[in-house]
């Protein structure tokens, strides 16, 4: 009988999905909401897309640890 080794999530491929759904997030909040009048709704649009990004990309690092431990036996 082969011992079946633990699934371990592929943290570099849960990272990028997480920046790119951040970023596309970051951007729809931006084109729907009204920016300062200082900033061009183009830097407006990369600044929240970049902030949608990082902050999708530590919850998708978070996930992606918390599957990475809940995968392994204790013992």
């Amino acid at each position: 009988m082969s011992e079946q080794r633990p699934r371990i999530p592929d943290f570099k491929r849960f990272l990028i999905t997480g920046a790119v759904l951040g970023f596309l997030a970051g951007v729809a909040v931006s084109v729907t909401r009204q920016g300062p009048p200082n900033y061009s709704a183009t830097t407006m649009l990369l600044y929240v897309g970049v902030l949608g990004a990082m902050l999708g990309t530590g919850v998708a690092g978070l996930l992606s640890v918390l599957l990475d431990r809940s995968g392994r036996s204790s013992g």
